[in-house]
């Protein structure tokens, strides 16, 4: 069965971030994301996998570093050691990462391309580490870690999850937002400001509802399968990560299925079972930007001049510095400039996206990008087929083809 976009955006099949990036983003390609969700239609609405297929090292890494900094605040030991300004060691840090590393990939192929995985999985240590040793500087009380989202903006529901919610420091009484990036390179500012991160994610924690990963139930069976289960919903998946997450989104789903039923009738509901609904846009957002965190090997200089990094070397205009080794390569925090002011364009925003694929148009981006695409062999060979009168000859023919087929089936029997 075909994905039914023309339901895209409602209750049943909700918007989720990573789309809205896989459609517009510098990598992505709304052909392809057409491809993926035929894809996942056809499985049942479930997610895709393939134990021969192997994982990206990168993103297994990507997976292991946001599981680490969950389970570290998370941790009612951990937690108060770390807002406190106590860092955790090297050590310590290590173990969790490399035990979530192997809970990720174990059982697969991991495939690193042309990166080195040993230092990949280094820096993302030292990443850590260096995080965990600032946070105070930023978080004075963790509201929710790592929770699933569903929020509606206009007449479209969202889904999604946010890697942490907190009171700010330096206003205890208001909400901060933050998202972990362990990308190599910094986005321009004005990705930053504008990207679908902070629109989507500061919407949903104003009108949003939150569901905590501690309610999910997982298990790992025999053959290495996770499966995560709630609510009457059960998914199953190699990575226990990407298991959780789907779970919840149907939960979350499920949820706003029943809430368009309802809210006409009943009004406005923000307590429901075990959903949290916050009902404050962040007072501060910010892209952290974990490999500022990893430090220069050699030594040089650059020339700054993003305000961020003026306030790093105490700079005030376009300025050359010098670094040594052993330096880290910045302020890691960089804040998003959006307020409530800028919803309306996050909303217009996304009813063009949701237009578009309504419609039925998906163009194709070719590009580098396709080269590792898996449904490359079919995309780039489509518009090939025949048309007008010499498609209709051909359908013509192989209709009395198949007639004469059957007929002389039935001479037979």
């Amino acid at each position: 069965m075909a994905w039914d976009y023309r339901r895209y955006g409602s209750a049943t099949d909700p918007i989720h971030k990573s789309h809205l990036n896989d459609v517009t983003g510098d990598y992505g390609c709304p052909t392809r994301f057409r491809y993926a969700m035929d894809a996942r239609a056809a499985a049942g609405g479930g997610v895709e996998y393939d134990l021969t297929r192997p994982v990206r090292g990168d993103a297994a890494c990507g997976t292991a570093t946001h599981e680490t900094i969950a389970r570290v605040l998370s941790s009612p030991e951990a937690r108060p050691r770390v807002l406190g300004g106590n860092a955790l060691t090297h050590t310590q840090v290590a173990r969790a990462f490399f035990e979530e590393y192997e809970r990720e990939t174990s059982g697969r192929r991991v495939e690193w391309y042309d990166r080195d995985g040993d230092e990949v999985r280094n820096d993302c240590v030292t990443m850590i580490c260096g995080l965990l040793g600032n946070l105070h500087r930023y978080v004075a009380e963790v509201v929710l870690v790592e929770p699933a989202f569903i929020v509606r903006l206009g007449t479209h529901w969202l889904s999604g999850h946010i890697d942490l919610l907190y009171r700010p420091r330096r206003n205890p009484s208001a909400l901060g937002l933050a998202d972990w990036k362990t990308g190599v390179r910094r986005p321009n500012p004005i990705v930053i400001d504008h990207s679908w991160e902070s629109g989507v994610y500061s919407v949903a924690a104003r009108d949003g509802w939150f569901l905590s990963r501690e309610h999910l139930k997982a298990a790992r069976s025999e053959t290495g399968l996770w499966s995560v289960q709630w609510e009457g919903h059960n998914v199953t998946h190699p990575s226990r990560y990407i298991a959780e997450r789907e779970c919840a989104e149907r939960v979350l789903s499920s949820f706003a299925i029943g809430y368009d039923a309802m809210a006409p009738v009943v009004g406005e509901v923000h307590h429901v079972s075990e959903l949290v609904h916050l009902g404050q846009f962040p007072a501060e957002i910010y892209h952290v930007h974990l490999q500022d965190y990893v430090p220069y090997k050699r030594a040089g200089k650059k020339t700054i001049e993003r305000p961020e990094d003026l306030a790093w070397y105490q700079r005030h205009t376009r300025s050359t510095v010098q670094y040594r080794v052993g330096d880290v390569r910045g302020p890691a925090w960089l804040p998003v400039r959006l307020t409530e002011h800028d919803v309306p364009r996050v909303a217009y925003r996304l009813k063009n996206i949701v237009g578009m694929i309504r419609m039925g148009r998906f163009i194709d981006q070719v590009g580098e990008r396709c080269a590792r695409c898996r449904y490359a062999g079919d995309c780039l060979n489509g518009g090939y087929a025949l048309q007008g009168d010499d498609r209709r000859v051909l359908e013509r023919a192989i209709t009395a083809a198949d007639v004469t087929a059957a007929d002389e089936l039935a001479i037979d029997d």
